[in-house]
């Protein structure tokens, strides 16, 4: 978790705040305190909500401790852009900047900006640490996959050094952490909606007004109307795929559809998996060129915890890294 939201921060807010350790300590709790909440208020009746709200206070803190660390970069922004206009010299593309550009209120509230960073964060760290976590113990089990990944790596920053361009082009590690991840526990049921009102579909099934419907991760996943002997983990499945004719830009990790439901799909896809994806790639990349890795005492990739139908990497096993001598 502290890799990835010193990493995630590095993009949403920048230097030096995103080295600074009492916001990195913010964000961290700040996840788990939002978490920790929902699971209380999500058990408690909904009449009894508004009376149990004020007593969990860590939340609350949080923001409060944010808006010590945002409020003043806010009034740098604000006296930047009065001095020399919207697009001044020098004006940071961070979380902040975006915030101004879609805030159309003035004057601008700074407590909705803090709430708004902080919440970006939530979204950002913890799914991300599952996924590189899982990523992680997949490489343990997949040592095979190793020395190919490397090598595409490699030759593509010798040739064209660290870009947004150049990560594009890591097919064979994006392929690689798609199916990881196609057949990973990430969650039981994802795109968990609520009907408000009866919906019929063309074929006569109705689902009433007031049903949860959602959709299973691994049934998606493993279906076979959807992927060729599905139940077989082939790291370069996707790779091969966008190496066929017309099909270039398909199959990517960041692309939605019915058969790959890991960001959602539709109108409410995942806006933020083109950064997250982006961000995993870089951050496996380079543990690939800097370390070998496998489990601590030889034993195999722990089983996923389950709680209700949400579901996560074990959080307490060992992978040990070694620095690779050429890296």
């Amino acid at each position: 978790m502290d890799i990835v939201c010193r990493a995630s921060n590095r993009m949403l807010v920048g230097l030096p705040l995103c080295r600074d350790p009492d916001w990195m300590d913010l964000n961290k709790r700040f996840t788990l305190d939002m978490v920790k909440a929902s699971i209380v208020l999500t058990v408690i009746p909904a009449a009894l909500r508004p009376a149990v709200a004020p007593f969990l206070r860590d939340v609350s803190k949080g923001i409060e401790r944010g808006t010590k660390h945002i409020e003043p970069l806010i009034k740098e922004r604000l006296e930047n852009e009065a001095q020399h206009g919207k697009d001044w010299p020098g004006r940071p593309n961070d979380i902040i900047s975006w915030l101004f550009d879609v805030t159309r209120e003035r004057p601008r509230s700074t407590l909705r900006m803090v709430k708004a960073i902080l919440m970006t964060n939530f979204a950002a760290i913890h799914t991300t640490t599952m996924t590189l976590t899982t990523l992680m113990y997949e490489l343990t089990k997949h040592q095979e996959y190793i020395r190919p990944l490397r090598e595409e790596i490699e030759t593509i920053i010798a040739a064209e050094g660290w870009s947004k361009s150049s990560v594009r082009k890591m097919c064979k590690l994006d392929s690689f952490i798609k199916e990881c991840l196609r057949l990973s526990d990430m969650g039981l049921l994802l795109m968990n909606r609520k009907a408000l009102k009866d919906f019929t579909f063309r074929n006569g099934m109705t689902i009433p007004a007031g049903s949860i419907v959602s959709v299973p991760y691994l049934p998606v996943h493993t279906d076979t109307d959807n992927f060729t002997d599905p139940q077989t983990f082939d790291g370069f499945r996707f790779e091969k795929l966008r190496s066929q004719e017309g099909e270039e830009l398909k199959h990517q990790l960041v692309t939605t559809g019915v058969d790959y439901v890991l960001f959602g799909h539709g109108r409410h896809g995942c806006p933020g998996r083109f950064f997250v994806v982006n961000e995993v790639k870089v951050l496996l990349a380079h543990v690939l060129l800097k370390y070998d890795v496998k489990m601590a005492d030889g034993k195999d990739a722990p089983k996923c915890w389950q709680f209700g139908t949400v579901t996560g990497p074990n959080m307490l096993a060992k992978v040990m890294f070694r620095k690779r001598q050429e890296a």
